[in-house]
């Protein structure tokens, strides 16, 4: 980390820029603060590129799909301007080192680190190909080593250099030495490229050398082309398995799901050490401390750093994780795999940046008191056209009179009267999370208090009987409320990584129910008529789980605690998704990428399985729970989707891949409208026919 120059900008788009973390063949990479107050890597294209009209038709294209990558080894693209005068993207950051640096500086790492490696990688190619990418240039300088496991950077701009000034002049992409064979040959590549790139990275990981040599591109392509791979130094226990993800027939290599499948069914890192070496996880603190004192230095120092949630910035995580069987899940648990990357200082002992507010939240330490929920502060002039979406789309939630809509983006949540396209309301403080019940009420959460607001947005109850000490409290964040709007769930997440549930009667204002979790689940919602909960784990125990909400019961949980390994059987990282039918007991779940299944909350039996020609994104029920919805992954034209909708009296496809449903789904309470994502614009659906009827922009 190098400090700027006299000639680097002090701010690029919304965000302001603390340090050079490097540059290469894309041009610079710098250390950011994003308007809420969270580090960002920000890459900005070099100017040669900026100029190359086809570079920025790929680069727009491949943010925009990029955007929708997001898994626990896969840092999110958190904002993006592919059409600035210099393009720039911005990704989560992760404080520590590249897979190259640390091998470089630590040697090669064991064999059960090597098997996390590869599971981890495996992953972030689901989250990649499930996105309708393909990586192309996997190599340790594209892996960022952190506690929860490898960090897989750069696939969303892999694709978008073919064709320019770079390749123009002759300089094939990808790096040699990670180079498949049929990209050498220029034949047709798949995502079996992606694994030979794979297996590549972990040979190096585990002698240091990549499997072809070292030298000239002249000299290591002809051996990836003709010659065995080098695979001395790599342990005898994955030896076998990475020579044949190395074979030059593409065909005969195993797929990502195959790697994660045998991998993790094999011995992995003791528990209590974690998976890295301890000199890599001392690199990390290093990382950290140095992220740290940038953060201090800069003006205005760490008061204008934000402490919302974990999960308010960042995407929700759609692809799964290291686990296969409940062995398997207890081990990544207790050592820290798939823990979302904080600010480096939150955990700072002396607490200065973990407590202070920012601008966004008036400097009230990221809490939602006493002046923040409700407050008139937050109001904008009606009818105000400058007033737009800005950030990633999160959420979209109808009133339910169906008059208004709530939009919670990574930098705002704001409230809309949607039919004349005016924004009336910027909630201020921004809540981390934001649910509706039937009754109109809303459950927002904040840092150190969750709050109940009133339909017209007006504070009634904040909680305050967390048993945790306030200040091991990390974050409140996952609420929910009955349809009554009588009891709201929501957890605390802890310093020491603890999450404890709370089911909490605001209006007696009293605990009816808590119970410690195994992790900070991603969501939480009650059934149509309240009597079951339903909590999602994303990262570090995968599972969906539901619970009567009276005696708490365990009714359904999936997958179940030891899944077949066979392909076609449900697995803990298949589990991602799910919707509740408004009118019910059914749960819909997205058990393998193209595949949903119906269950009876009651019975806990399946009743109906759907599947769809593409992955699945976000699952939506129409208001009469007659239409189960999916998103697709956007792409760039609006005639083309990979979102889907089905009658399920007959489990008919309603829809046809040019039906534009993007990640983010929600239907209007009459039936007669769905609301979809496109980047920042809202397009409202005809139900019916799917046509655009209307759009805020």
């Amino acid at each position: 980390m190098l400090p700027l120059t006299s000639a680097d900008p002090a701010h690029i788009g919304p965000h302001r820029l603390l340090a050079r973390l490097g540059a290469g063949g894309m041009g610079e990479v710098y250390l950011a603060r994003t308007p809420a107050g969270r580090l960002a890597a920000l890459k900005v294209v070099k100017e040669d590129l900026g100029r190359d009209q086809e570079f920025r038709i790929r680069f727009a294209r491949e943010v925009r799909t990029a955007q929708m990558v997001a898994g626990p080894f896969t840092p999110d693209v958190v904002d993006a301007d592919p059409h600035a005068e210099l393009p720039w993207m911005a990704t989560e950051y992760v404080p520590g080192p590249t897979l190259s640096k640390a091998v470089r500086e630590n040697g090669p790492f064991p064999e059960a680190s090597l098997r996390v490696l590869a599971i981890g990688l495996a992953n972030a190619l689901q989250a990649v190909h499930a996105a309708g990418l393909m990586h192309r240039d996997l190599k340790p300088d594209n892996v960022l080593l952190s506690p929860r496991g490898p960090q897989v950077i750069d696939f969303g701009i892999a694709r978008a250099v073919e064709g320019t000034v770079l390749t123009k002049t002759g300089q094939s992409f990808g790096t040699p030495s990670y180079t498949s064979p049929e990209q050498v040959m220029g034949r047709e590549t798949s995502r079996a490229s992606d694994v030979f790139s794979l297996a590549g990275v972990v040979v190096f990981a585990a002698t240091g050398e990549p499997p072809f040599g070292r030298g000239r591109a002249a000299e290591v392509l002809p051996r990836v082309v003709g010659a065995d791979p080098q695979l001395d130094g790599v342990p005898d226990g994955i030896r076998p398995f990475l020579a044949r993800c190395l074979a030059k027939d593409p065909a005969e290599r195993p797929t990502a799901d195959e790697i994660v499948r045998v991998l993790s069914a094999q011995p992995l890192p003791p528990a209590e050490h974690g998976w890295l070496p301890a000199q890599v996880n001392q690199a990390i603190s290093a990382h950290q401390h140095e992220a740290h004192q940038v953060v201090q230095a800069a003006p205005g120092g760490p008061s204008q750093t934000a402490t919302t949630p974990l999960t308010s910035p960042v995407k929700p995580r759609r692809t799964g994780l290291i686990a296969v069987g409940a062995g398997a899940a207890a081990l990544v648990l207790a050592a820290g795999i798939g823990l979302a990357v904080a600010s480096p200082w939150s955990a700072d002992e002396e607490g200065d940046a973990a407590t202070a507010g920012s601008e966004e939240d008036g400097g009230n330490g990221g809490t939602g008191a006493p002046e923040g929920p409700g407050d008139a502060n937050g109001m904008v002039e009606p009818g105000d056209t400058a007033a737009g979406i800005e950030g990633s789309v999160y959420s979209l939630q109808f009133t339910p009179d169906g008059t208004g809509l709530y939009v919670h983006t990574g930098v705002e949540a704001t409230f809309w009267d949607w039919e004349n396209g005016e924004m009336l309301q910027r909630l201020d403080p921004r809540p981390g999370s934001i649910v509706l019940s039937d009754s109109g009420h809303v459950v927002t959460s904040y840092t150190d208090t969750v709050a109940v607001l009133d339909p017209d947005r007006e504070l009634l109850a904040l909680f305050e009987h967390a048993e945790e000490d306030p200040a091991d409290i990390r974050f409140h964040d996952t609420p929910s409320m009955s349809p009554d709007g009588s009891l709201v769930a929501l957890t605390v997440a802890t310093e020491d990584m603890s999450s404890r549930l709370y089911l909490w009667d605001w209006e007696e204002d009293t605990v009816v129910h808590t119970a410690e979790l195994p992790e900070m689940p991603s969501s939480t919602r009650f059934s149509h008529d309240g009597s079951h909960l339903v909590i999602a784990y994303r990262d570090l125990y995968p599972r969906i789980v539901v619970h009567e909400t009276e005696n708490w019961e365990e009714v359904l949980g999936l997958p179940e605690e030891e899944p077949e390994t066979e392909p076609d059987d449900l697995t803990a990282s298949d589990v991602h998704r799910y919707a509740l039918s408004p009118t019910e007991p059914l749960i819909a779940v997205n058990v393998l990428h193209d595949t949903v299944v119906l269950y009876d909350l009651e019975t806990a039996e399946s009743v109906q399985e759907l599947r769809s020609p593409t992955s699945v994104y976000a699952l939506a029920f129409s208001a009469d729970g007659g239409t189960l919805y999916s998103g697709g992954s956007p792409t760039t034209t609006r005639n083309i989707s990979g979102g889907r909708a089905w009658d399920l009296a007959t489990g008919d496809e309603l829809t046809s891949g040019h039906t534009i449903l993007d990640d983010t789904v929600a239907a209007h309470p009459d039936g007669e409208l769905i609301v979809t994502a496109d980047g920042q614009d809202l397009l409202f659906l005809d139900a019916e026919t799917f046509d655009v009827v209307h759009e805020i922009n």
